[in-house]
This record gives structure tokens, sequence and C-alpha cells, in this order.
């Protein structure tokens, strides 16, 4: 997890400018973390690029629908395994 963390601080940089992009067009809410772990656990999954330059051209090229592919997919697979874990009363 260290790792990782000091991983995204080389990248801030670029993730706030993909960051202000995205507030441009409207979605104020998406934030370098969320960006930050659209790369690791989906741009990346299968093979990180070996380069700095190629990971920075990666986050250079997210658009607002690559991400939110990436988060409808991963809205659809949380796992919840009973009612009891969830709140309802915020339904009410």
């Amino acid at each position: 997890m260290a790792e990782e963390t000091k991983d995204e601080s080389q990248y801030e940089v670029w993730l706030n400018i993909i960051k202000d992009s995205f507030a441009k067009q409207g979605y104020q809410k998406v934030t370098t973390d969320d960006l930050w772990e659209f790369c690791v656990n989906y741009l990346w999954k299968h093979q990180r690029p070996t380069r700095y330059f190629e990971e920075v051209r990666d986050i250079m090229a997210i658009e607002p629908n690559d991400y939110f592919t990436y988060a409808s997919l991963k809205a659809q697979v949380y796992n919840v395994s009973s009612l009891d874990e969830m709140n309802l009363e915020d339904l009410f």
C-alpha cells in the first residue's frame, strides 16, 4: 500500500489536470484518488507501462466516458451480503 501511495504522489500533477478537466465538463465530484484507482484497477489491470512517460500518456488520455464505464462496472459488482449491512433509514 505504501508503494501505491508513493506512486500516486508522482502522478499528482497529471491526475489534477484530468480532475480539473472533468470539473470543467461538469463532473466536479471525481477526485484524484478516484482517477488513481481507475488507473491501477482498470487501465493498468493486466500490465502497467514500464516507463513514466507511458503512464503519464495513459493518464492524460483518460476521458470521462472511460472513467464512468469503470465506475458503473464497479457499482454493478459491489457486493452486499445482506440487508442488515445496508442503512435503510437513509431511504426513508
